[in-house]
Formats: structure tokens, C-alpha cells, sequence
């Protein structure tokens, strides 16, 4: 399918792509904790930086624009909330401004970040620890990212079927989401099916010990600049 799709790795030679997983995944982690120490000063930095990252990654994130849809319905949701629980517009702007950050950092991650790659990585870190089955773990984590963009892919399918076949919509909604969620989840399953059958048909061992990746110049660049990143945020956000 030529049209991108959100939350699907994509083959380049960027910086974030070159950087080890294993560093990308703790940098995701320290941003989203310290998301929720900032205020709303350090939250813009935090998305002028993501921002500039996005458009240094060539990220598509107008061809997004469809699954982006429900996200822009759950920050209105989130900001909505926000201001009439707390009944303050700042408020509600700090509330949006994290889950923004948040989306992104997943974009950026799974743009530039193979399943595979990241199950090599965590499952050399896992094994080390004293009754874990590392790689078992890391293949399960593996699994689970592989399936992420599979739900996203048999909604388009569904939706770009039903609409080639000029379906109107039903006058009752209810019927019509029960109709499409049901069809989105037969195709889920028979594409996990399928998975299924090619993982067994290549006799795939998720305890079975993979080749790791290794750390490069790019891995510090990445780790310095989130470290940058983070203390500019909390000094200018205190000022």
C-alpha cells in the first residue's frame, strides 16, 4: 500500500534512525516523565524540539492526517476537560501540550525504529538479569509493536472497501460502528493469523539468541541533545 500510514517504521538514513533503539527507547521514557514536571514554558521547548526533529526525520505528517483524526478528537476531549475541571485555560493547555508530546514521541519512535531492531536490543539487555528469559521478553515486546500498525491498516482497508463500493452510511450510527468495528476486527484476526502461520512456517524460536546492535557516534549525539533538551526545559520553565 503506497499511502503512509501512522505508526509504521520507514527505512532511512537519518540521525534517529542510525541511533541504537535501546537509546531511543530511554529517551522516549525520560521525556514523558519529565513532561509531567514542566510547566507550560517547557512544555513549547519540549515541542519546538520535537517539531524540528519531525521535520528533520521528513516525517509525513500531513499524510497522517486521517488516523490523526481521532487524536485531534481526544485532545479536544483532554483540553475540554481540562478547563472545566480546573476551570483555568493554562490548565488546559499544559494538559493538551503533554499529550501532544507524547503522540509525537511515538511518531518519531516507531518512524524510525524496527520492531525487530528493538527486540535485539532489549532482549541482549533482558538476558542479563538473573531468572529472565530476555529474549523471550524482547520477542513478546516485539510481537506486540508488530501489531500496533496492523489495526491501523485493517481500518484504512475496511473504510477504503467500503467506500469503493459506495456504501452509504446507515441512518442509525450505532448499527453503522458495530458494522465497522466488527469488520476491522475479523480482518485483524485473520492478518494475526497469517502472521502466525509465516512465524511457524520459518520455525521461528522467540527464545532463540539474536545478533545485537551496536553503539555508535549517533547514540551520543541523540543522548547529549535529549540531556540538553531536558535541562533547558526545566531551567527556562522555573525562570
Amino acid at each position: 500500500m503506497a499511502e503512509a500510514l501512522i505508526f509504521h517504521y520507514r527505512h532511512r538514513h537519518s540521525l534517529l534512525s542510525r541511533t541504537n533503539p535501546l537509546t531511543k527507547l530511554l529517551s522516549v521514557i525520560a521525556l514523558c516523565v519529565i513532561l509531567f514536571t514542566l510547566s507550560l514554558t517547557g512544555l513549547i521547548i519540549i515541542l519546538a524540539a520535537l517539531i524540528v526533529t519531525m521535520w528533520a526525520q521528513r516525517l509525513p505528517i500531513i499524510r497522517y492526517r486521517r488516523e490523526l483524526r481521532a487524536f485531534t478528537v481526544i485532545l479536544l476531549l483532554i483540553a475540554v476537560t481540562e478547563y472545566l475541571s480546573g476551570g483555568t485555560l493554562i490548565a488546559a493547555m499544559v494538559a493538551s501540550s503533554r499529550f501532544i508530546a507524547i503522540i509525537l514521541l511515538g511518531l518519531l519512535l516507531t518512524d524510525c525504529t524496527a520492531a525487530d531492531d528493538v527486540a535485539r536490543s532489549l532482549g541482549s539487555l533482558l538476558n542479563r538479569l538473573p531468572l529472565v528469559n530476555g529474549w523471550a521478553v524482547a520477542s513478546a515486546i516485539e510481537m506486540t509493536l508488530a501489531l500496533l500498525p496492523m489495526i491501523f491498516d485493517a481500518s484504512l482497508e475496511v473504510v477504503t472497501a467500503r467506500t469503493s463500493r459506495l456504501e452509504r452510511r446507515r441512518r442509525r450510527p450505532l448499527s453503522s460502528l458495530i458494522s465497522l468495528s466488527s469488520s476491522i476486527f475479523s480482518l485483524i484476526l485473520d492478518k494475526a493469523e497469517d502472521l502466525a502461520l509465516a512465524l511457524q512456517a520459518r520455525e521461528w524460536d522467540p527464545s532463540s539468541h539474536r545478533r545485537t546492535l551496536a553503539y555508535t557516534k549517533a547514540d551520543v549525539i541523540v543522548s547529549c541533545s535529549v540531556a540538553l533538551l531536558i535541562i533547558v526545559a526545566k531551567v527556562v520553565g522555573h525562570v
